[in-house]
């Protein structure tokens, strides 16, 4: 497979999720989604994506998939930019429909990355997160420059980001398949009942993305209503978090092939960082420090817990596949647990302070659900 073609894919695809997923949940608090509605925009992507893997896993024709969804995601992105922004609840079935998309799409990758990094997981993942990076940085800090306080922009924010994705779609058109393998397997029961040590890490890591995602409802209902930020201080936090990412992905993918463990506790152990940081910050520079942690956490997530799953299990697609689902399922069920208590909460200590003491709380439980991580 054109190795080029690879990384001109994974650049040119991050820079347009980058001019606009960033701000996708922090729209839908300023354009007036319900905090349920929040809590779907925050774990979409997680959810959606994880229930659409489970059927595409007998796929033989990943290449097609990868770009057939390519041109799906840009012509989703035009009916955002044309029709859907604005509108909440436009807003939210669109969202929804490129996060369904978007998991096709990154199952596809997840699968062409397998076959790439056979031998090396951890320098041949980083290496190509670490191109992915490089878009979505520049693009997230163009977006906020432009737009700033200014949402009316955010429309040709997302035209530009569905014009970048068709071009995507041009430079894969004629990339070469990968020589496909012998046979496309069906182990979904044996993977559940015979690796015990798959599964086991499935369930780890299904009840962190619960307490994870947790917080996703609260950063924008936090950066909104507590911080008084705008579009441009937050892409200087996602610039800041993804320099940070750039500096040191290569040095964790190479961590990771020495001491696997130890970066898969402390990639979850140190995400307590951020609901700590929006709990207790009395301005956006408090938050700007604090992610300059995102760029081992970030590290760990592109590298070490896919790893895993490629490495523990023998009908990759199943496992792949599971283990979108299964994070997905936590997410979502997170994600609207914390939609639903925020409104809870809020009608007894206020709205400020509801948000705080959730996110408090969510930092406690992401400490104790990481030392988990040890034991796999």
């Amino acid at each position: 497979m054109d190795n080029k073609k690879l990384k001109n894919y994974v650049l040119i695809q991050n820079l347009a999720n980058g001019l606009v997923s960033p701000f996708m949940s922090f729209l839908a608090a300023v354009i007036g989604v319900p905090s349920i509605g929040i809590s779907l925009v925050s774990s979409a992507s997680s959810f959606f994506s994880g229930v659409v893997q489970v059927p595409l896993r007998r796929t033989s024709r990943i290449e097609q998939l990868l770009k057939l969804s390519t041109l799906l995601l840009a012509i989703l992105w035009f009916t955002m930019a044309f029709i859907a922004y604005g509108n909440p609840t436009l807003y939210l079935i669109t969202y929804i429909a490129i996060a369904i998309v978007g998991g096709a799409n990154s199952f596809a990758w997840a699968l062409i990355m397998e076959r790439m990094s056979r031998g090396s997981r951890g320098q041949v993942l980083a290496t190509y997160a670490f191109y992915g990076s490089i878009g979505g940085l520049l693009a997230t800090l163009m977006t906020g420059l432009i737009v700033g306080s200014n949402y009316a922009l955010m429309h040709y924010v997302f035209i530009t980001s569905a014009f970048l994705i068709l071009m995507n779609v041009i430079n894969i058109w004629n990339m070469e398949p990968m020589d496909p393998e012998c046979q496309v397997t069906d182990r979904l029961l044996s993977t559940i009942r015979n690796n015990r040590k798959l599964i086991r890490f499935l369930l780890i890591n299904t009840l962190f993305a619960i307490v994870w995602s947790f917080a996703w409802p609260l950063f924008p209902l936090a950066q909104v209503y507590l911080l008084n930020m705008n579009t441009e201080q937050l892409a200087i936090v996602n610039v800041i978090s993804g320099v940070s990412t750039l500096i040191l992905q290569r040095h964790v993918g190479k961590w990771f092939d020495r001491n696997r463990k130890l970066i898969m506790f402390l990639g979850r152990f140190l995400l307590i960082t951020f609901p700590l940081s929006y709990a207790l910050a009395n301005n956006v520079y408090v938050i700007y420090v604090a992610n300059t942690i995102a760029g081992f956490t970030n590290s760990a997530s592109n590298v070490a817990y896919i790893s895993f799953v490629y490495d523990n299990s023998e009908d990759r697609r199943t496992a792949v596949s599971l283990y979108n689902l299964f994070y997905g399922i936590g997410t979502l069920i997170g994600s609207l647990m914390s939609g639903a208590l925020v409104t809870v909460v809020s009608n007894y200590l206020g709205l400020r302070n509801g948000v705080r003491y959730m996110l408090l709380s969510d930092a406690t439980a992401r400490a104790l659900i990481a030392t988990l991580y040890m034991s796999v």
